[in-house]
Parts: C-alpha cells; structure tokens; sequence
C-alpha cells in the first residue's frame, strides 16, 4: 500500500522544469492520463517483448471536442489511451482546455500536433525511466507493511522508503482525483483503465459502467486548480 506520496505541486513543478522537450511532456503525459509507462512510450525494448508492449500515443490520438450540460459549454482535449493491461483496450482521458481547471492541457495537444502519424514518445520504457529518475531525484514515499503470497505462504514485507518513479505518477494521480476532484471508483475506472472489480469490487454485472465515455466524469474536472 502506498503512503505519503509527494505534494502534487512538488511534482508538477519538477516535472515543468524538466530540462528536455521529450522527458517533460512524456511524464506530464503519464501523469495527466493516470497512465502505466507503457500507455506512453512508443517503442518496446528487446528485454520487454516478453512481459510488456509499448502501447503510446501518435499524434492523430487526440481530438477537440465541446462539453456541453445546461449552462456548462467548456472546450475539451480527448486524448486516445491504449490501456496496457486490458489488451490495449482505447480509453478516452478527456482534460478541460481552459488552463484555470487544467494548465497541461493545451501544451499537451500542442506538442501532440508536432508528430501527425508518428509516436509521440518514439522511446523505450527504459528511457523514459532514466528521465523519471533525473527529475524525481531525492523524491521517495512510503511503502506499508504487506504479505506477500507464494505458494500458499504469507511472506511479511517490512515498511520501507521507495524512489519516486513513473508508476508513482499514476498513484498520484489517482490520489488527487480521488481527493480533489472527487472521483468514485467508477470514474476512475473510465478514466484510469482499472477494472470495476479491481476499484469498486463488483462483478460483470456492473460491468456496462466501464464503457461509459469521458463524459461520465468530466464535470467533476471543471475545478480550478491549486497549482
């Protein structure tokens, strides 16, 4: 279990300082999609092909589109996510325009337009870790005490300090939409590619949620930001 991650704006503003074009809009990506690394970058290396598959954008993966309920009519960016761990199964993660709710938003489409059909982060998982590993630099979090199954044994894991890397973005992530925007365990599973078993403990009968489209919570995102 994870606990006293990084303050948000730590890693926001670690991630706007990042010396490099490709390492700043790669984690800011990873982050803004709650996205495992491989939902980001766009080449496997040959020590992956086994485990994982690189499943990044191109720069045709995002759209503008208008949100519109009532009174409400905000601009949207909807970026195409390939969900790593459902088969690369299309996920719409859809971020407000106007920079008081999502300051990320345009520069993110932007730099998409620059790659047409091309990947957007042309690198390896291995790459993107090494650009992790500069910027959050002295950056760690606590993990809990857990067990560990193997065969049937509990094996107790000790509390202990852990770098901050690429999937503590999606943790953390997860954690501000919870906390500050008010995600339930639904729009996380639209939004973040878990299952519905995995986030609410339900079954396939309450599967049809997980199909609902990024309007389910979009509204929950017009919130202005703290950073």
């Amino acid at each position: 279990m994870l606990s006293e991650l990084p303050e948000v704006e730590t890693i926001r503003k670690r991630i706007e300082s990042a010396p490099k074009k490709e390492a700043k809009f790669c984690l800011m990506a990873a982050y803004s999609f709650c996205g495992r690394v491989s939902e980001v970058i766009g080449k496997t290396s040959p020590s992956d092909l086994a485990k994982t598959k690189a499943r990044g954008p191109t720069g045709k993966d995002v759209i503008l589109d208008i949100y519109e309920l009532g009174p409400i009519k905000e601009e949207v960016a909807i970026f195409t996510v390939r969900t790593a761990k459902r088969g690369g199964k299309k996920r719409n993660v859809a971020l407000p325009l106007d920079p008081k709710y999502e300051p990320w938003t345009e520069q993110l489409y932007s730099y998409f337009q620059e790659f047409k059909n091309d990947k957007v982060f042309p690198f390896t998982r291995q790459k993107a870790c090494a650009y992790a590993r500069e910027i959050f630099e002295g950056l760690s979090y606590e993990i809990d005490d857990y067990k560990l199954w193997d065969n049937g044994k509990a094996e107790p894991i000790k509390a202990h300090p852990k770098p901050f890397r690429t999937h503590a973005l999606r943790h953390l992530r997860a954690t501000e939409l919870i906390e500050f925007f008010g995600f339930t365990g639904i729009d996380l599973s639209i939004y973040g590619g878990w299952t519905l078993r995995s986030m609410i403990g339900v079954g396939s009968a309450m599967s049809r949620y997980a199909h609902l489209n990024w309007q389910y919570y979009f509204q929950k995102l017009l919130k202005k930001r703290r950073c």
